[in-house]
């Protein structure tokens, strides 16, 4: 044998060598059992359990629905809501709808628009209900979507420009109606009036309507005007603690409205700001910008507003005596843009971070300087923009 083919005859056996030695790794991997997959029940739903909302900004057709346990800050599941989804817990937190819009080329086609129902306990889908393509296409509010206050019907806001409530019975799993609100635009239900909803309207006024029976429209009427919109706008995230609803402005002033008798009574508003905070341009921003525990307020605030910086993220969140009417406390803001309460014997204020999707969470028991966060979570979905609670 020449030298040259005795060369080649040993760079080929050290071929081999090297591709059996590279095999052997795969011929283990491929002994080891295939992986199952299974689905894991939920644990039960508790005061801390986080529903977020997620447009999914980045490919809006399909939303999510992120369900996080906020004691653990554990990642529990998902729902998908389609494209531009609203999402509603019934009041018994049995239920939760989903509002939403398909198409059948998943961006054009025919459009098809439902209400999709599921059980709140284990996630599962229970039916849909069709409804006109009118629902409102946009970031989630409280404003957009509510249950009345038995749970009987869904009260859907409308815009096409047009703003009107689309009115769905969820006892007869149907499509009831549609009542027409021209410049009026949001949907609160009245705590203890089963068929009463109100909207905040363009000219500064408190529309009200009530509902028959059947779900169509028995009588509406309109307050007197209680702020002007050119000058100083409401934002549309509300809290209602008992029957007292609360606004918040631009500017920081605080607007509480009794849903109480036969009409609402509105209180005089008063300023979140003192002479230095007002020198510095502080103002609330954000999307669910502030919440509710007891006699106390937590809202998202930044300084050097102007006008276009309503949804800016907070630079502190101030805490705010609502009987004295007074700040009590700053907070470092953690760029939050929505926040939520858990109430109850232990509460817990939670964020959601603008900055980096990471819910954050406060034992509001053991609030104290410097004020550190309890817990946080990792980055959570895409475009997460609205918190809704359990409890």
């Amino acid at each position: 044998m020449t030298s040259a083919l005795r060369c080649h005859v040993r760079h080929a056996c050290r071929a081999a060598a090297l591709a059996l030695a590279a095999l052997a790794p795969l011929a283990a991997h491929a002994e080891l059992p295939v992986e199952q997959a299974s689905i894991a029940a939920l644990p039960p739903a508790d005061a801390y359990r986080l529903y977020l909302v997620d447009p999914a900004m980045g490919h809006l057709v399909d939303g999510r629905l992120h369900v996080i346990d906020g004691a653990r800050m554990k990642y529990l599941a998902l729902i998908g809501t389609g494209f531009a989804g609203t999402t509603v817990l019934s009041r018994d937190r049995k239920t939760i709808f989903v509002a939403t819009t398909y198409h059948s080329r998943l961006q054009r086609g025919t459009r098809s628009d439902v209400v999709e129902v599921y059980r709140a306990d284990d996630l599962t889908f229970q039916r849909e209900i069709e409804i006109p393509p009118k629902h409102v296409q946009g970031l989630q509010t409280r404003a957009l979507g509510t249950t009345t206050a038995d749970d009987r019907f869904l009260l859907l806001q409308n815009a096409t420009p047009a703003t009107s409530v689309s009115v769905v019975d969820v006892q007869q799993q149907r499509f009831v109606g549609e009542i027409e609100t021209p410049g009026c635009y949001g949907v609160i239900a009245w705590p203890k009036q089963p068929r009463r909803f109100s909207a905040l309207c363009g000219d500064g006024t408190l529309a009200t309507y009530e509902l028959s029976d059947s779900g169509t429209l028995a009588s509406s009427s309109i307050s007197p005007r209680f702020f002007d919109p050119d000058v100083d706008p409401l934002f549309m995230h509300y809290e209602l603690a008992g029957e007292r609803l609360t606004f918040v402005s631009y500017h920081g002033q605080v607007q509480t409205i009794e849903l109480t008798g036969a009409a609402p009574v509105f209180a005089a508003p008063w300023s979140l700001l003192d002479a230095a905070a007002r020198k510095q341009d502080w103002r609330p921003g954000g999307y669910e910008l502030f919440a509710i525990d007891g006699g106390r307020l937590y809202v998202a605030m930044h300084d050097h507003g102007a006008e276009g910086t309503h949804k800016n993220p907070a630079k502190e969140i101030w805490v705010v005596d609502l009987k004295a009417q007074r700040r009590v406390a700053r907070m470092p803001g953690q760029t939050a843009v929505s926040m939520a309460i858990a109430h109850g014997a232990a509460p817990r204020l939670f964020v959601l971070s603008g900055a980096d999707n990471r819910l954050l969470a406060w034992d509001l028991r053991s609030l104290r300087f410097p004020y550190r966060p309890l817990a946080r979570s990792e980055p959570v979905g895409d475009t997460p923009v609205y918190l809704e609670l359990h409890q």
